[in-house]
């Protein structure tokens, strides 16, 4: 009881509530004290550490200074006169003491001429192999070289400062020199034997990572390898700053690092972490005793507080516990001993048990006319309670649905998820919503929704479940049929799009070879049959009309105009577009085609195919942007009913098999499910309009074959097409050998309102002998057959016009000239042209693109009628 009253709660939640807030706020301003401790002392180090590098670089400054000054007392042939060099070499050497190793005069190839102290004994010798000599030579001008080994001082760590020499003409002539000695040199011992606090000391490291300072002297002129000294690193990458780091000895310090502005070597501070922030150490300590000691405070002094408060609140839960064993209300309203809040608890607890025991039975009538089926079941788990409202829906007496009865009336198939969702909730004393199928009273079954949440009784303890049941069955029907209805509408626009856009880039692009083809056979006429342009004048006709093809297909496509299928060789088809393949593929894909060894003969329109292999080739080489391998293969197979079994599409028998296969990419099962849907496309916006594969199905389908697709990430993309084969030799694809086109001297009327086009067959048929009268619509076409007084003998006439479109105008025509000859022109037709137009003889109408000769044949054979 102690460690379960509210006393003992309220004091501990208030002691620990005074730990937490000391702990926080101690700890909070522990933080900002070692933050801006550690700052201060980073900061202090820097400026040091500035400083001291700022030394090093004058004292560098003053070398090459000096040796410069010394420089420019040599004459350019001092190195032609070595006494004269070897006293003015002396001569400085007493005079000053920076080079207080030796100071060396070279000639142009290395060789010593002078040095100071004379008694070096390396008169004469080529020093040219020396690294400092090469750089001074390579580089022109002043160098300060890493340290290396001395040969006149048993291996001692030298810094050599070079000046060279130059003559009138900018030519090399000598090299002075001047070196000291790391291990001599006062001011680099000062500074390695300065001490910062007891164990900071001082570095020094040149970009070789040779420790050239420090106050341990068997380091000096070795080398920290990398990964030793991470400072060291860091800064030979370009860091200057203060960080917490471990020496090679597994010290923590805190340590500086700078790059000398003279040399480019690096200065480093250290100085154990321990000692640096000794006084954080302590200040934390202080905190924690701090916070410690006033929680034990605050416990000393709340205790007896909250005894004084809780007594009123003890007496009133007394009450409560013996308020089952008090039978009647008298006995169970609680005493009010105060005026306070517990007071006042007790009172409106009071008013609560009156209305309790008012409200009991006017709930219970709520609960039984509800409109809502309401049910209820005890701690084991066994529905006690059903309302009126329930009992109606299922048609059954209270005493048949009470404990389990009620699942009787599930649907069988819904019996098991039911049930086990039931208990598991109830098991887990959690929420639970269930959807099933309950029979209704008519028989059938309806689709409910069970909605069911535990509740505690008046002494706080689970209780049971009580539930509510709605009845959803015109609901989820009605969403069926809007989702449906959705989806056809959505369909349905989709193809009306693609139709309409289809269309209208047909009717324009046809008109746009339509000029290319004439002006292209025009010249091909005129040209002379060996003349070098012929063969390009060829293949521009030859794309022309695989443009051509490509665009009917795409009428096709849109229900715009028939397919024309004839029986054709696979291989063939593969071999004519193997040349547009390989410029289409860039160099950084390796492309393949493997044909079957025999022509696979198919019924089908070899524009479209081409279109197929096209849009699958174009995809395989986006999926392709760092490189792979594309390959496009004919064979021959024979199709089982296992197979068809298998994959859930087809018809056995033989079909001639193309795969297109690539290393790209590949595709994830929820792309695989929708590539061949109109306007999906997985490619950035303004790069894919999403019809090509679209297109793609529908072609294949409109050739009674089968196509699937097989892909995984990571692993590129297999398209498989089916086409059933034939026995019907395919078409050769040899040139026919075409009549001569013949011209006359009639009067033709020309309506089209595409100037190019207009332009291109006018000039055609004048070249051919007609007398041509021109007109831009079909407003404009009326009047001119009627300004030539019936001396028009056919009218060439677009369909597709502003103003008045060509049907109107050849009805407007035949008005007052019935049975007019007449040859329509248009690149989609379909909803336009009729037999009645053309009189039953499709003679009378010439697609775009036009045929130039097929035209003029065309006109001169019913002219001759």
């Amino acid at each position: 009881m102690l460690f379960t009253s509210m006393k003992t709660k309220m004091t501990l939640a208030v002691f620990l509530l005074v730990v937490v807030l000391m702990t926080v706020s101690a700890v909070g301003s522990f933080l900002f004290f070692e933050k801006t401790f550690k700052e201060s002392i980073s900061q202090q180090q820097a400026v040091l550490l500035d400083s001291l590098a700022a030394q090093i670089d004058d004292r560098i400054f003053d070398f090459t200074k000096e040796l410069h000054s010394l420089s420019s007392r040599l004459t350019a042939d001092a190195a032609a006169h070595p006494e004269q060099a070897q006293r003015l070499l002396d001569t400085e050497q007493r005079k000053h003491a920076f080079f207080d190793n030796s100071l060396f005069l070279f000639s142009a190839s290395g060789h010593l001429v002078a040095a100071t102290p004379r008694d070096l004994n390396f008169i004469g010798m080529d020093f040219s192999f020396r690294e400092y000599y090469q750089e001074t030579v390579k580089r022109g001008t002043t160098y300060i070289s890493p340290p290396f080994s001395s040969l006149q001082k048993h291996s001692r760590p030298i810094i050599m400062f070079t000046v060279p020499i130059f003559d009138g003409n900018r030519a090399l002539t000598a090299i002075l020199s001047g070196s000291i000695d790391l291990r001599e040199q006062h001011f680099l011992r000062s500074l390695a034997a300065l001490k910062l606090g007891k164990k900071g000391f001082l570095s020094l490291y040149d970009n070789r990572r040779n420790v050239l300072m420090h106050p341990d002297k068997r380091r000096v002129l070795r080398q920290d390898p990398p990964g030793t000294n991470p400072m060291l690193d860091r800064a030979l990458q370009g860091f200057q700053g203060t960080a917490e780091t471990m020496t090679r000895t597994g010290i923590p310090v805190l340590r500086s690092v700078k790059r000398l502005k003279s040399t480019g070597w690096v200065l480093a501070v250290s100085y154990p972490i321990e000692e640096a922030y000794a006084p954080v150490y302590a200040a934390r300590n202080y905190f924690i005793a701090g916070s410690f000691g006033a929680g034990l405070l605050s416990l000393c002094l709340v205790w007896p507080f909250m005894q004084y408060l809780t007594r009123p609140l003890v007496s009133f839960t007394r009450h409560l516990e013996e308020l089952p064993a008090q039978a009647g209300l008298a006995q169970k309203l609680a005493p009010v001993t105060s005026d306070d809040e517990i007071g006042q608890m007790a009172r409106t607890f009071n008013r609560m048990l009156t209305e309790l025991e008012r409200s009991a039975d006017f709930y219970l009538t709520l609960f039984e006319n509800f409109p809502t089926m309401i049910w209820r079941a005890g701690t084991d788990s066994k529905v006690n309670y059903f309302n009126r409202t329930w009992l109606d829906f299922t048609g059954r007496e209270l005493a048949d649905e009470l404990g389990d009865g009620w699942a009787t009336g599930v649907h069988p198939e819904d019996q098991e998820y039911c049930l086990k969702t039931y208990r598991n909730a109830f098991g887990q004393r959690a929420p639970f919503q269930m959807q099933y199928r309950l029979r209704h009273n008519d028989g059938g079954y309806r689709w409910i929704i069970d909605m069911g949440r535990p509740f505690n009784g008046l002494d706080g303890r689970f209780a049971g479940y009580v539930g509510t049941c709605y009845d959803v069955t015109d609901r989820l029907q009605a969403e069926e049929e809007r989702r449906a209805l959705e989806h056809q509408l959505t369909q349905s626009q989709k193809m009306e799009a693609i139709g309409t856009l289809t269309g209208g880039i047909a009717h324009d692009f046809n008109n746009i070879l339509t000029a290319i083809i004439g002006y292209s056979t025009m010249m091909q006429v005129q040209l002379e049959e060996d003349h070098p342009l012929q063969g390009k004048v060829s293949e521009i006709l030859r794309a022309s009309e695989r443009a051509a093809n490509l665009t009917r297909s795409l009428l096709a496509y849109s229900r715009k105009q028939v397919t024309n299928p004839a029986p054709v060789g696979l291989n063939a088809i593969l071999l004519n577009l193997e040349v547009m393949l390989r410029r289409l593929i860039p160099e950084h894909i390796d492309f393949r085609m493997e044909l079957s060894g025999e022509e696979l003969s198919v019924l089908a329109d070899s524009g479209q195919i081409e279109q197929v292999v096209m849009n699958l080739a174009v995809n395989a080489r986006d999926a392709m942007a760092s490189g792979g391998i594309l390959s496009v293969a004919t064979d021959r197979i024979i199709l089982n009913q296992e197979f068809v079994t298998a994959h859930g599409y087809g018809l056995p028998g033989s079909y001639a098999l193309i795969t297109v296969a690539d290393t790209g990419i590949g595709m994830d099962q929820k792309t695989r499910d929708r590539i061949f849907e109109p306007f999906f496309t997985t490619k950035e916006p303004g790069k894919g309009t999403g019809l090509g594969l679209a297109m793609v199905y529908g072609i294949v389908k409109q050739h009674s074959g089968f196509i699937n697709c097989y892909s995984e990430l990571g692993h590129g993309t297999v398209f498989r097409i089916y086409l059933p084969l034939i026995d019907l030799p395919a078409r050769s694809e040899s040139m026919k050998i075409e009549e001569p086109v013949h011209g006359g001297e009639e009067t033709l009327l020309l309506v089209e309102d595409d100037a190019v086009i207009r332009d291109m067959v006018r000039e055609l048929l004048q070249d051919f002998g007609y007398r041509v009268i021109t007109a831009v619509d079909g407003v404009d076409a009326v009047e001119k057959f009627q300004a030539a007084g019936g001396n028009v003998a056919m009218i060439i006439m677009d369909v597709i016009m502003p103003r008045m479109n060509g049907r109107d105008a050849y009805r407007a025509i035949c008005e007052f000239s019935p049975g007019a000859k007449v040859i329509f022109m248009s690149g989609y037709t379909a909803d336009i042209i009729t037999d009645t137009l053309t009189m039953g003889d499709p003679r009378h109408f010439v697609s775009k693109p036009i045929k130039i000769k097929e035209l003029l044949a065309r006109v001169r054979e019913l002219l001759d009628e």
